[in-house]
Parts: C-alpha cells; sequence; structure tokens
C-alpha cells in the first residue's frame, strides 16, 4: 500500500512536468520570431488551413455532420488569418513590448486579444456558414466511371431569376430528395424522376448569400450526397 501511495504522486508530478515542459516549448515556437521561424509557421497554417477547409468540403458532400461548418470555417479562416497573426502581429507586440507605457501594455496582450477575434470569426462563420466557403469537390474526385456512377446535380434559373429549375442525374441510389433553406425545408420529393423548382423569394440569406442545399437519401434514410448552391452563381438559362 505504501509503494503504491508514494508512486501515484511521482507519476502526477512526472505528467505534469511533461505538461509544463510541452507548454513552455509551444510558447517558445508561438514567439519564435526568426524570418525562418515565421515563414515555416505560416506555411504550416496555410497547409492547416487548405487542408481543413478542402476536407471538410469533401466530407460534407457525403455526410450532415454539422461540425463540418465550423471545421471549414476554421480552415478558411486561419488560411487567411494565420499568416498575418506570424508575419504582423506576433513581430509587432514583440516590438511594442520593449517600448513603455500604452505601447507596452498594448504588446502583451495584442496576440491574446487577436486570438480571441480569430475565435469569433470562427464561431460566426461556422454557425452563419457562407456560401464561398462551400465547394462541391466530390464530383471532381475519381475516374470517369466512379464519376457517372455518383448523383450529380444541375440547376438553372428561370423566368428571369424568380425561380430555380433543378434536376439530379444519375439518380440510381436516390430515394429521396430533401431541399433546405437556412435549415428550413422547402420540398421534398419522394419519386422520380427528381426533378424540383424552388422559388428564389423562399431561398433565405445566410451571411448575406442566398442560398439552398439539396440533400439526397438512398432507401435506408442514408445520405447519399448534399450540394450546396448560391443563387448568384447558378447559370442563367
Amino acid at each position: 500500500m505504501a509503494n503504491q501511495t508514494e508512486t501515484s504522486p511521482s507519476v502526477l508530478a512526472g505528467v505534469a512536468s511533461v505538461a509544463r515542459g510541452g507548454w513552455r516549448t509551444a510558447k517558445t515556437v508561438y514567439y519564435a520570431n526568426s524570418v525562418s521561424w515565421r515563414v515555416l509557421k505560416s506555411g504550416a497554417l496555410v497547409f492547416l488551413g487548405c487542408f481543413l477547409w478542402a476536407g471538410s468540403n469533401v466530407l460534407g458532400s457525403y455526410v450532415d455532420w454539422g461540425v463540418l461548418d465550423y471545421t471549414m470555417a476554421y480552415g478558411a479562416v486561419v488560411l487567411v488569418y494565420g499568416p498575418i497573426h506570424h508575419l504582423v502581429v506576433i513581430p509587432l507586440a514583440l516590438r511594442w513590448r520593449r517600448s513603455a507605457g500604452l505601447r507596452q501594455r498594448v504588446g502583451k496582450r495584442l496576440p491574446t486579444a487577436m486570438l480571441v477575434v480569430f475565435l469569433a470569426a470562427v464561431a460566426v462563420a461556422g454557425t452563419f456558414s457562407a456560401g464561398a466557403m462551400a465547394v462541391d469537390f466530390g464530383s471532381a474526385m475519381g475516374g470517369d466511371g466512379a464519376t457517372a456512377a455518383q448523383p450529380e446535380l444541375a440547376c438553372t434559373t428561370e423566368s428571369g431569376g424568380e425561380t430555380v429549375a433543378c434536376e439530379v442525374t444519375n439518380a440510381e441510389r436516390v430515394e429521396r430528395v430533401v431541399v433546405t433553406s437556412a435549415g428550413e425545408q422547402l420540398l421534398a420529393v419522394d419519386d422520380p424522376p427528381f426533378e424540383f423548382t424552388v422559388e428564389a423569394s423562399a431561398v433565405e440569406s445566410t451571411m448575406d448569400r442566398e442560398q439552398f442545399r439539396v440533400h439526397l437519401y438512398d432507401e435506408n434514410g442514408n445520405l447519399v450526397r448534399q450540394y450546396t448552391r448560391r443563387l448568384a452563381t447558378v447559370g442563367l438559362n
């Protein structure tokens, strides 16, 4: 019993020591301000942003997970802001910290304040997903045979833009089509051919972009694909 009692504090102390060492290393890398470190950190964040944004778009074409809106938003925001943070904000904060008065106080708080703004931007962009973040990579994946086997969505505007006419092709696996906008269902089609018309006036605006989503389900109710269409980018008939 005594050995167990003595071992537990030592294990906890070891874990705490590793955690403190890791935190110190992370802070050292975070504040590293040489040109090579700034370029390396910026490049890593650009890669991370592209990976999360593109990966979330691809996965979002096949599953309807709300969390993907946030990973997509994180990738898009870090892709734009990440390099700015390490190329501009950190060097400026370190330079101001060596000053006195107001600049010194601002320099000490600037990186944390900008990270708060960054996380707030991710939360807003994830909650109110902008259509500009959604790109259909799914149709470009795979060879000719794989592409032909996938259901595809074609939409055109009619009546001067008052309506959008859509058709689902290669719909052998599709049993139901549901159209939503801002989380609200606009219509559902349960029988082929899967052709439908969306009233432009019924499409809600998300982040100042009028867009709707088309969900394709199989006979078991599983999501096969989903598409996001913005009224501004639907081709004219």
